[in-house]
């Protein structure tokens, strides 16, 4: 296992210097156009040999279509999503592909144009309404959306594709068949849920992260055991294992991802926040979700640690100078230390780096859009768990040899940590 974690840094580090020699490449916007579904499977040409034991099925779901009719959304968060599905057996392959056909995809069809409030997509009133009714729309806080454009969920027998709402879509695994919507917030106290869960674990439960807003913003925890037998409804016993109080109930953290290892959940309560007035207030100014968020570059990030089978917080406040996070790369426990790789950024700026306008353009200015586009920085860092009164103040208490993270503990019994960037800046450096 040490090998494997000194490894890692070293494989990461030579694709990095890898991809910096090479030319930019001509041609991304081909990524960000709209795609046509291929609902019945299609052999895949394969080059090479094909490994005949692996036998399965691989899904992944993302941003699909941007198109719809002579509208088009604004941001690639708010494609409309589009599942995909490999089939492997016998060293064959077959693909095929599914636009989720939940009610956001439907009313767009039905209307043949953005008809939905997104990240960055602002959903405009009816123009088939009348004049009054158009009015009073702007007062009302729009349904969020049941686009699930991110991330598939296995609970059970059950399959999901979710999004950072309240809302899931069950699906059909094998046919990518729309089932019915799940409303999470029937099943715990949150108003959002990460399209991140961690699931497949030892003991078969599932684990996720919603927020509840409100005079005590928290940020919840939530547990799904493993469905016992007959159990028709897999979601059905899903409890709120601890409640995160958040620093600034009135501007708490965004998040998309968190950390898990053997016994701990690990969160990141980051300085990228959410105004709660601004997001109410959004329909009534006519613009999207992602102008409601605030960015501190002094205030600093804390990670929370919370033992999976009691729900202790470990009571120790670990700090580290500001950054932003959409994902954890991987999480583990090391001699006392909960060890966590993340993808780290600088700031928040990338959130505004994903707009349709910019990320379809061609040629020399799109290589150029791309080279000048905020770099993300893998790191390591390392908590120990056990700080105690008796502890020594201003010694970096990590000893692990495979890492050039620290962790200090300050005067006023908090623990400041530095990472161990695992990869230089070298397409910075080539750029």
């Amino acid at each position: 296992m040490q090998s494997y974690r000194r490894t890692i840094p070293t494989l990461v580090r030579r694709l990095s210097q890898s991809l910096a020699h090479k030319e930019a490449r001509v041609g991304t916007e081909q990524i960000y156009k709209t795609y046509t579904e291929q609902p019945e499977p299609v052999k895949a040409v394969i080059k090479g040999d094909f490994p005949k034991w692996l036998s399965g099925g691989l899904v992944r779901n993302g941003p699909g279509m941007f198109d719809i009719g002579s509208d088009k959304v604004n941001h690639w968060f708010d494609g409309l999503g589009l599942m995909h599905r490999f089939n492997f057996r016998d060293g064959e392959v077959t693909y095929r592909s599914k636009y989720l056909r939940g009610d956001t995809f439907e009313k767009c069809m039905r209307e043949n144009r953005v008809a939905f409030t997104g990240f960055g997509s602002v959903h405009y009133p009816d123009p088939c309404k009348n004049i009054f009714r158009r009015f009073l729309s702007y007062f009302r806080m729009d349904e969020p959306t049941d686009n699930c454009n991110v991330n598939f969920l296995n609970v059970g027998d059950d399959y999901f594709v979710c999004t950072e709402t309240k809302f899931m879509r069950k699906i059909d695994i094998e046919t990518l068949d729309t089932k019915e919507k799940i409303v999470v917030s029937n099943y715990v106290t949150v108003q959002v849920s990460t399209a991140h869960p961690h699931y497949g674990l030892e003991d078969g439960a599932t684990f996720n992260m919603g927020s509840q807003y409100g005079k005590e913003t928290s940020y919840n925890i939530i547990k799904v055991p493993q469905p016992g037998k007959g159990q028709t409804d897999s979601l059905e016993k899903a409890e709120i294992l601890y409640k995160i109080p958040a620093s600034n109930p009135g501007s708490p953290s965004y998040y998309h991802s968190f950390g898990i290892t053997d016994n701990y959940i690990v969160f990141v309560e980051q300085p990228l926040t959410l105004n709660l007035l601004k997001l109410f207030t959004a329909r009534l100014r006519g613009v999207g979700m992602n102008t409601c968020f605030d960015f501190s570059k002094t205030t600093p990030a804390r990670f929370h640690l919370i033992h999976r089978e009691t729900a202790e917080h470990v009571a120790t406040k670990y700090l580290a100078d500001s950054f932003f996070v959409f994902h954890h790369i991987n999480a583990y426990e090391d001699d006392g230390n909960v060890v966590v790789d993340l993808c780290a950024y600088t700031d928040e700026t990338i959130m505004n780096s994903l707009y349709l306008s910019d990320l379809r353009k061609s040629g020399e200015e799109g290589a150029r859009m791309w080279r000048e586009s905020p770099h993300t920085y893998p790191r390591r860092y390392v908590f120990p768990i056990n700080v105690t009164e008796d502890t020594p103040k201003g010694q970096n208490l990590v000893k692990l040899d495979y890492t050039n993270a620290s962790a200090v503990l300050q005067e006023d019994a908090s623990v400041h940590c530095v990472p161990d960037v695992l990869v230089e800046d070298v397409l910075a450096d080539q750029a």
